[in-house]
């Protein structure tokens, strides 16, 4: 289940503005982890500074595991998608033997990427078929696996079996966890299941692994920082009064909290349903298959977990909603989601016409959340941005602001040895 990369992203230090900036951010941030009735928020820099953006690039994207999708996105052999992740291309492969591999999507000839120029990254996240990945500058061609199998008009460099011995696509570090697939850029990064000990036990009555995606949805571009999406995802405070119409089933005087110290690896919280009431629900959905194995109190509950920084899920009984939060700086980001359904769910022979009224109802629900956050992100301009003051209903924030703090400082440490 695991690869290795020749080249490691930890070996791109920040730059000393960069450095300065975390600093900053550090310092400005010592009660960030508090309990919810003391615990303040990160300052504004945090969200909006593009050097701190750098630092965090580091410190995070390029030293935390980050999933890229679920297995069953590739249901057969020759078959992968596409996805960028902090301006790295990767191809996600399963080969002709059934094995899944993460690849560097940057040719080895002259650093083309494969899904880009004339053949247009248009499919990140969906699935395409094929036995070869093809470079549209001058056709080198790779397996699934990631080994060359064409060069044209090489032959007077070198024999097509040398060539093949000195490039094949970099493999990048993987692993799979009930199903998601994860990727880490640094070689030495703890494994990743040694860290999910809780959430292993939250979800394992889901069957997540076995569960049929629908198809991916990318957003455009949003104009937020990807932990205000990842706070707002968290916190149920906001649910009465942001989605007062759409929300009711759900209301958050039912939610409850976990203890989620920084050496644990995701945020974890519940909200109850009203009786008889279920969330996203659309005409026929209760005809659709649930999830088998779940206990009274799965069903009657909402469970969101944050596998930071990049993974969102949302179980309930009929489906599991994942969704990641892919930045592009300090104040964009994009979404790219996925719903998935027991097996038995998709042969409904109306499950099509269910699912897209489902995800409308979820559609809306997104949006009044992205109109927010975007407003809260111009609002992180203002001089007078406060140090927060949290209510009980946000006590996944400080949880979630500790573990951030914690892998800051860490890294802030190791780049000044």
């Amino acid at each position: 289940m695991t690869g290795t990369t020749p080249h490691s992203g930890t070996d791109r230090k920040p730059d000393a503005q960069a450095l300065a900036a975390a600093r900053r951010v550090i310092g400005a941030s010592s009660k960030v982890g508090e309990d919810y009735t003391t615990a303040e928020i990160f300052p504004a820099e945090a969200y909006t500074g593009e050097d701190f953006w750098r630092f965090e690039r580091w410190a995070l994207f390029e030293r935390q595991w980050l999933c890229v999708g679920h297995v069953n996105q590739l249901p057969e052999p020759g078959t992968y998608f596409s996805i960028t992740v902090v301006e790295e291309p990767l191809i996600v492969t399963r080969d002709e033997e059934g094995e899944i591999h993460v690849l560097s999507a940057i040719c080895q000839h002259r650093g083309h990427p494969l899904r880009d120029g004339l053949d247009p990254a248009d499919d990140k996240g969906r699935c395409a078929h094929g036995k070869l990945l093809i470079c549209p500058y001058h056709a080198w061609s790779y397996k699934l696996d990631g080994s060359l199998l064409g060069a044209p008009g090489m032959s007077k460099t070198a024999p097509i079996a040398e060539l093949r011995k000195r490039a094949s696509l970099p493999r990048v570090r993987h692993t799979i966890f009930h199903g998601l697939i994860f990727v880490n850029f640094d070689p030495d990064a703890p494994p990743l299941e040694n860290q999910l000990g809780k959430m292993n036990d939250l979800i394992a009555n889901y069957g997540i692994a076995d569960l049929v995606p629908a198809p991916t949805v990318i957003s455009g571009d949003i104009k937020s920082n990807w932990k205000i999406y990842q706070e707002n995802s968290l916190e149920p405070y906001h649910t009465d009064v942001v989605h007062r119409n759409s929300h009711n089933p759900a209301p958050a005087h039912l939610s409850k909290f976990y203890d989620c110290p920084p050496e644990d690896g995701a945020i974890y919280t519940t909200t109850g349903f009203l009786d008889d009431a279920e969330l996203f629900t659309a005409d026929g959905a209760n005809e659709l298959a649930q999830i088998e194995g779940l206990t009274d109190d799965e069903r009657s509950r909402i469970l969101f977990i944050a596998v930071l920084p990049m993974l969102f899920i949302l179980c309930e009984s009929s489906s599991v909603l994942i969704t990641l939060a892919l930045p592009g700086s300090a104040g964009t980001m994009k979404l790219l989601t996925f719903s998935l359904y027991p097996e038995e769910a998709t042969r409904h022979p109306r499950f099509a016409e269910i699912y897209e009224a489902q995800a409308a109802a979820l559609t809306g629900i997104v949006q009044e959340d992205l109109v927010t956050q975007e407003a809260l992100q111009r609002g992180h301009q203002s001089r007078y941005t406060p140090k927060g003051v949290l209510s009980w209903l946000e006590t996944t924030i400080p949880q979630m602001n500790g573990w951030l703090l914690q892998r800051y400082r860490s890294a802030l440490e190791e780049a000044e040895r």
